[in-house]
């Protein structure tokens, strides 16, 4: 599918309103932390407004199979950026980091992403790791995006929303937003 014959998505206002809220969650990672109450707090609600937002952006007709990827390898974070991002995230988050996760809500017994944990164990979720993956998976997309270049967008919105929040990052989301609930509203 192509954009071509269509107006750009770029002024569709769900795909402007996931942008902006997008850009200001990488923005509350990337910023140094001054009064860590109110970050954490910023970071809920910023958060919950994303996960909130994108299904919105299925308002355009984005494609429902992986399009190639054009989302040119150097907008992509390393490794290393990641851990960076992950190190100052864990820092921040201190022993609050770890939290108690229920893998799939739907099964009544908690599993583990792997065999290691007995059956008596509570599996963990990491919230420092939630935050840095979501902002893996978004902030290559709105680097794209601001080049301006349209060619870029079908794969950017894919990313995003098809495979980002149906099978990644939205994950990470709820994840992330249960535990911020808690740590903002103890």
């Amino acid at each position: 599918m192509s954009f071509s014959s269509e107006p750009s998505p770029r002024d569709h206002p769900a795909a402007n309103a996931f942008v902006s809220v997008a850009q200001r969650y990488c923005a509350l990672l990337e910023n140094p932390v001054r009064d860590r109450d109110l970050w954490l707090a910023d970071v809920l609600t910023t958060l919950a407004t994303i996960y909130a937002a994108a299904p919105m952006v299925r308002e355009l007709a984005l494609p429902t199979h992986p399009a190639p990827e054009n989302i040119p390898a150097a907008f992509r974070l390393t490794n290393d950026e990641w851990t960076a991002l992950y190190t100052h995230l864990k820092h921040t988050l201190g022993n609050d980091a770890i939290y108690s996760a229920q893998f799939n809500p739907l099964v009544p017994t908690p599993h583990a992403p792997s065999d290691s944990l007995r059956e008596d164990e509570t599996p963990l979720g990491d919230l420092a790791d939630d935050l840095a993956d979501i902002y893996r998976d978004l902030k290559p997309g709105l680097t794209a995006w601001n080049t301006q270049n349209d060619a870029l967008l079908e794969d950017v919105l894919f990313q995003w929303v098809h495979y980002g929040l149906l099978h990644h990052w939205g994950r990470h989301a709820v994840n992330a937003v249960r535990a911020l609930h808690w740590l903002v509203y103890k």
